[in-house]
């Protein structure tokens, strides 16, 4: 969703929310510029009016991970910056290893979420990423308030939090190199 704000204005943005909890559909109301659609018109190729579907997935393991990687051209993987969080998402990380093997075209990237400053366990949870062969995004998201608050600001760039911005801005440039 933050990522969703640094496309150019005049893109026709797409996000689907596949995410049970529907915290990206129950926000709508909010994103403005930005389609919130059901899964089924993924799943059915219904969206190639959009330059840009971002899918909001489940933090945890779903039967749909394997279909959404093999449409996708990026699949970004946050994880929050703790062991037993990086040691998580093993099984995604798998499933989209399988996903890459077979479509060689697929690109993606971790990116660390939820990061405090200043603590040697982030360099210890990038050593583990590191090792699971799937690029590491130097750009990491770091515990704000204003992430808490975008949603009711239109996204980061909706706030005052020059830092956040820059985090956004340096994460989305990350992912469009490695797409071009």
């Amino acid at each position: 969703m933050y990522f969703s704000a640094e496309i150019p204005k005049d893109a026709k943005v797409a996000i689907v929310d596949t995410d049970l909890q529907g915290s990206i559909t129950d926000l709508g109301e909010y994103l403005t510029g930005i389609d919130i659609v059901p899964i089924e018109e993924l799943l059915n190729n219904n969206l190639a009016s959009y330059d840009l579907i971002i899918v909001d997935t489940p933090p945890y393991l779903s039967n749909k991970l394997s279909e959404l990687f093999a449409i996708s051209d990026y699949v970004l993987v946050p994880t929050k910056a703790g062991i037993l969080d990086a040691m998580a998402i093993r099984a995604t990380i798998a499933l989209l290893r399988q996903s890459m093997e077979l479509k060689p075209a697929l690109k993606a990237g971790i990116v660390l979420n939820m990061v405090l400053s200043r603590t040697s366990l982030n360099d210890e949870v990038k050593e583990i990423l590191v090792d699971y062969g799937i690029p590491l995004h130097e750009a990491a998201i770091s515990q704000r308030v204003s992430y808490t608050r975008s949603p009711m600001t239109n996204g980061v760039f909706g706030s005052d939090d020059g830092r956040a911005k820059e985090e956004v801005i340096s994460l989305a440039t990350e992912i469009l190199n490695q797409l071009t």
